[in-house]
């Protein structure tokens, strides 16, 4: 839609056919790259704390208990905490999660470009578009009545597709029994 009211061309390529009108103001591409890294990144840092908060022991001092010679004197071991080693686990995970969001959303942004399919300004609004829209889109998936939504179609969509394999079974044996009466 946006591209019909901003009219903006791409720019002129080497494979682009004679007379061909297309508009490229917001790239599409930089638009949805954007919009799934935002929505990645808000659910991973959201939820991360969410679980941190709720899964890590209080107290980040508790240690494993021992009962062999790797201990060090007090009935402590000299391994890290199970909470230590979750809360790296999570930074990690959490890290991984971000670094790699960001560089399919800048690469795919930068590929636009590259290639001569948009102007940097296109990719640009697409860029910011799709990050702003992602935004939205969790802060409504973490509504209560989208959560319930969401869940209800995916019952739905659960029932339709047992109903298709039902169904492509039952014709499968419909043509399996035509095929007996003939011979």
């Amino acid at each position: 839609i946006l591209k019909r009211l901003v009219r903006q061309p791409r720019p002129s390529r080497y494979d682009s056919a004679e007379g061909e009108d297309e508009y490229g103001m917001p790239s599409n591409h930089s638009c949805f790259a954007w919009f799934c890294a935002a929505f990645v990144i808000l659910y991973v840092v959201r939820r991360g704390a969410v679980w941190a908060a709720t899964s890590l022991p209080s107290r980040s001092t508790c240690s494993l208990i021992s009962t062999d010679e790797s201990m060090n004197g007090n009935g402590t071991t000299s391994f890290p905490s199970f909470a230590t080693l979750a809360r790296i686990w999570h930074y990690l995970h959490t890290g991984f999660a971000i670094g790699i969001s960001l560089f399919i959303a800048v690469g795919c942004a930068y590929s636009r470009v590259y290639l001569g399919y948009h102007t940097a300004m296109q990719v640009w609004a697409g860029s910011i578009i799709g990050t702003l829209l992602g935004t939205i889109w969790y802060g409504l998936f973490e509504t209560e009545a989208v959560r319930q939504w969401l869940i209800s179609l995916d019952r739905t969509l659960n029932e339709l597709e047992r109903a298709r394999k039902v169904m492509m079974l039952l014709c499968l044996e419909e043509s399996k029994n035509n095929g007996m009466k003939k011979d």
